[in-house]
């Protein structure tokens, strides 16, 4: 498959025979991923599993060859005497949800962009706004499908092979291709259950981490939370008239979001309209002002769209991220997820704060710095913790996202990042998410 013109290959999709070439492969279901494993075990370099949003090495193929599972998307059963719904892999979580709604029931925790997949969030281990109250994605997973490097279809769940079901779980497809899912639901109409904001707002960071370790620390009943903090860096033009520079654009405010269960009234439905409404015109502000003269007003709109309106239902809640990242992202970003143990929490926040801010001050190879933050109480990362001889505990997730400039990182200095969030991940007994 390295040649210039890659041979074509024919797999039955569906019943029918279906000709791709070897850049995709698109199996429809278990018996097509197993062919398609044990036709490529020859091949040293990795394939790219992707569920449709992500996607793993997976050490089979050629690296250029994709396993695109986005045609296993059905939902293969709702036990409602259970409470438990069987998909595959591809399935995306928000068509999952929407079928369990017809039931009355809802997924606990489900990624904040509607094309998630169930194999690409468990793979990642999946965390929500949410996950203070039922932990990670992973957490939710009864049992699972996969097929292992040497094409053989195995299962493994909660109360069987769980030392394969652990190894799976959160591996990046490293460990087998996970290929169907059964997974825990809840008694949850989310198009009908309506929640209020509880927001305070800061511009000093201090009280932003502050507060934070307060909430997650003692949740309450709060349905979901949510931390958020935009930091940018100020923009230099010059005058109109005369010499110099003046500064501009410099943004450094953040918020913290409880949502509370409410009971619908009108007055509630009509403010949710309109906060509906004013978040569609500030992405399209964030979406339409370009150049450096409009990057104030860029900020501000995509800062303002980070944050939870007063009134909104839980679907609404679940997916706000879906506004921002349509509306606003620009450009190539770095982003990073760490588990922060509750006792140090403060001071991951800090860590990762400062050494992002140190780069930019540096080099200027970063503009906007934003943070999210929520508390995880998670089975799977206590164990994961005792695992790695650590204290099993509750943790914080602390997301940072940096926006680039230039549109790379130089390797060197990238190695340095990855090498200061490794020692603040040493010294805090921290576990690293994503990077």
């Amino acid at each position: 498959m390295r040649a210039s013109a890659p041979p074509v290959v024919s797999y039955a999709l569906m019943g029918t025979p279906h000709v791709i070439t070897s850049a995709e492969y698109l199996p429809a279901d278990t018996a097509d991923v197993v062919r398609t494993v044990r036709d490529s075990r020859d091949r040293s370099a990795p394939f790219t599993v992707c569920g449709g949003e992500q996607t793993e090495e997976y050490g089979l193929a050629d690296q250029r060859a994709v396993l695109s599972l986005r045609k296993m998307n059905s939902v293969l059963d709702i036990n409602l005497g259970r409470r438990t719904v069987r998909v595959q892999a591809g399935a995306k979580l928000s068509e999952i949800d929407r079928r369990l709604g017809a039931h009355g029931l809802g997924l606990p925790v489900v990624g904040d962009h509607r094309d998630i997949t169930a194999g690409g969030f468990a793979s990642v281990g999946g965390v929500s706004t949410a996950s203070h109250r039922y932990g990670m994605f992973i957490d939710q997973i009864v049992d699972l499908e996969y097929v292992d490097p040497d094409g053989r279809i195995g299962t493994c769940g909660r109360g069987h092979h769980v030392e394969r079901f652990h190894r799976i779980l959160g591996a990046g497809g490293r460990a087998g291709i996970i290929t169907a899912l059964t997974l825990d639901v809840v008694d949850v109409d989310k198009d009908r259950t309506w929640l209020t904001t509880d927001a305070d707002r800061f511009l000093d960071f201090d009280s932003f981490v502050e507060h934070a370790t307060t909430e997650i620390n003692h949740p309450g009943s709060a349905a979901m939370q949510v931390g958020r903090w935009i930091d940018t860096a100020a923009i230099k033009v010059a005058r109109p008239v005369g010499t110099g520079q003046v500064s501009l654009g410099a943004v450094r405010f953040g918020q913290w979001s409880s949502l509370y269960p409410a009971t619908p009234t009108r007055g509630l439905r009509a403010r949710r309209e309109v906060g509906t409404r004013t978040r569609k015109s500030l992405g399209a502000i964030a979406s339409a002002a370009g150049g450096r003269a409009g990057m104030p007003v860029r900020n501000a709109a995509a800062g303002a769209l980070m944050f939870a309106p007063k009134v909104l239902t839980m679907r609404d809640a679940e997916y706000l991220a879906d506004t921002v990242i349509s509306s606003s992202e620009r450009g190539p970003a770095y982003r990073v997820g760490v588990f922060a143990p509750l006792a140090n929490y403060g001071a991951v926040f800090y860590g990762l704060h400062d050494l992002f801010n140190r780069h930019r001050e540096r080099t200027g190879c970063f503009t906007v710095i934003s943070a999210m933050t929520y508390g995880v109480r998670s089975p799977y990362l206590r164990a994961e913790a005792a695992a790695r001889g650590l204290s099993a505990t509750d943790y914080g997730l602390i997301t940072f996202t940096c926006r680039l400039r230039p549109s790379a990182l130089p390797s060197d200095q990238l190695r340095e990042i990855v090498s200061g969030i490794d020692e603040i991940c040493r010294s805090e007994q921290a576990l690293r998410y994503s990077v």
